[in-house]
């Protein structure tokens, strides 16, 4: 039931967000009582958090997993997004409802703050290994922005590249960066 729970809620909150999703909406999604809602969840705010933000970082932690150990940085970037490429909806869903929150587009209070806090030290391990290997600070923020672009571009789906396009681009920024990280020029 907490999984036909979480997929109904998943559902609700992507079509209403997180203010104009109700508890009743969820459970006629799901085709439960509210007192089956509450008793697995409580509440709204907690069904939210689990469902959307511990979900979120339990996929996100998931891909770096599998991401081998020594592989280079574009490589790294390449199996990231064509990772969120191969999402099932549900997961795909997850993680549009994640960047909704960390855009400032719905707020659902503690678990929002938790999810961004969590994206916010996700994104430091990335920006200090940029920065490791791409010396110029310029070309390293900017080569994060791009692949940040290209990683929600894979969620959406709306990129109409295939995968050697994306290997491309990627070997183009990487080029650009200098072969081996040293930077343009």
């Amino acid at each position: 039931m907490k999984k036909k729970l979480k997929t109904a809620a998943l559902s609700v909150f992507d079509e209403k967000g997180f203010h104009q999703a109700s508890i009743r909406d969820i459970a006629a999604r799901a085709g439960c009582s509210l007192p089956t809602l509450y008793y697995h969840y409580g509440s709204k705010e907690h069904l939210y958090e689990e469902a959307v933000c511990g979900t979120y970082r339990l996929i996100s932690e998931q891909i770096s997993d599998q991401i081998p150990e020594g592989l280079p940085l574009r490589d790294v970037w390449y199996f990231s997004v064509m990772q969120r490429r191969l999402l099932a909806d549900d997961d795909r869903r997850v993680f549009r409802l994640a960047h909704k929150i960390m855009l400032g587009l719905d707020n659902a209070g503690a678990a929002s703050e938790k999810l961004i806090a969590y994206e916010r030290e996700r994104r430091a391990g990335d920006r200090k290994r940029v920065m490791e290997e791409i010396a110029d600070p310029i070309f390293a923020r900017l080569l994060l922005r791009v692949t940040d672009q290209m990683l929600l571009s894979a969620l959406l789906e709306d990129d109409g590249l295939d995968q050697e396009d994306i290997r491309r681009e990627l070997d183009m920024l990487f080029d650009l960066a200098g072969q081996g990280g040293t930077g343009p020029g």
